[in-house]
């Protein structure tokens, strides 16, 4: 029987492909190793060797970390306290993981703790989101499938419940801020601010343990975002910026939203004007065809075409879908005073 060739046998010391090196892995962790020292952070490891055909040995050499060091994480005699920087950039590497991540991993830093304290970045805040959720076997330590957006895949719920939870940690307001700006304006939250008078129902009762949700609407004025709370009667509300006033009803989980017109100053008391009042009546002036494309008076007529381009696409009630007859009345309401502002200024141009 012919006898394998020196240059045939595996070594022990030869160094990994790089194929094994990168092959994706699933993200998991290595159940029965999170008693170990190292806890998650070794668990974690191990789970990506094995599923790479690596041995503790190959798995420092493809670290580039030394044997003892891995070895401390396995079989040390008690926790760590610290991780070598050097060890911990390489375990971020290796896993591709945020380095604020493997401390956390270690167990060097709690997920609450980095929530609340920590200058921490949209991978970190998921990952501590799926520690704190989740126990050891349903953990899943994959890198977000955008990078750029790692809380894209959260619902609007999660998003409020997030900030809810941790929004006192500016970093955390920082990266929700980021992710809402990537964020289109949902057509509900377009006809809200485009809501006239409209005849409500007797509003359903309120369910008393169920958080209740919130709305979002454009000031009509200054065009800033304000936060509807869901109130069981009708109230108002204020624009902190130009302090314009909205009269606000909730229908369920629909919210209608009605400006509230700023009172005139008073006439004098003098019979003259108790004349001229009886005279003749006071007609309100109709709403500017400016202030209703969401533009400065004046403003350039090509931002008058993007606008209205804009808001026809958004209250067009074939865009809509599957909606209740109140949002598409809503809707078209909204799509004719657009064509009709448009019209007027069109005609002051000619």
């Amino acid at each position: 029987m012919p006898q394998a060739r020196t240059q045939d046998r595996p070594s022990f010391f030869s160094e990994p492909s790089a194929d094994q090196v990168t092959k994706p892995w699933s993200g998991r962790v290595s159940v029965d190793d999170v008693a170990r020292p190292g806890g998650l952070l070794f668990a974690a490891l191990w789970q990506c060797a094995q599923e790479r055909g690596l041995s503790l040995s190959d798995l420092a050499t493809a670290m580039g970390v030394s044997y003892w060091s891995l070895s401390q994480l396995r079989i040390g005699f008690r926790p760590i306290e610290a991780l070598d920087e050097d060890l911990a950039v390489a375990c971020a590497a290796f896993l591709d993981l945020p380095r604020l991540t493997v401390d956390m991993l270690a167990g060097l830093l709690g997920p609450a703790q980095a929530l609340a304290e920590e200058d921490l970045g949209g991978e970190d805040i998921q990952h501590a989101r799926q520690l704190l959720a989740n126990a050891p076997e349903d953990l899943v330590l994959l890198p977000p499938a955008n990078r750029a957006r790692p809380l894209q895949g959260l619902a609007v719920d999660e998003l409020a419940a997030l900030h809810r939870d941790h929004g006192s940690n500016p970093a955390v307001v920082a990266v929700l801020r980021a992710e809402l700006n990537c964020r289109p304006m949902s057509k509900t939250e377009l006809l809200r601010a485009a809501l006239g008078p409209v005849a409500a129902a007797e509003p359903a009762p309120a369910a008393v343990e169920t958080p209740l949700p919130h709305g979002i609407l454009r000031c009509s004025c200054c065009q800033k975002r304000l936060r509807v709370p869901h109130l069981a009667e009708p109230s108002e509300i204020r624009c902190p910026g130009c302090q314009t006033e909205y009269a606000v009803h909730w229908q369920d989980s629909v919210c209608l939203v009605e400006r509230i017109a700023a009172p005139e100053a008073a006439d004098a008391p003098d019979e003259e004007a108790d004349e001229e009042a009886d005279d003749e009546a006071v007609v309100p002036d109709p709403a500017s065809p400016w202030r209703v494309l969401g533009l400065a008076d004046n403003s350039p007529w090509d931002a008058v075409e993007r606008a209205r381009r804009s808001l026809l696409q958004q209250y067009h009630p074939d865009r809509l879908g599957h909606v209740s007859p109140l949002v598409r009345q809503l809707a078209e309401e909204a799509f004719k005073r657009v064509s009709e502002a448009y019209d007027t200024l069109k005609s002051r141009q000619q």
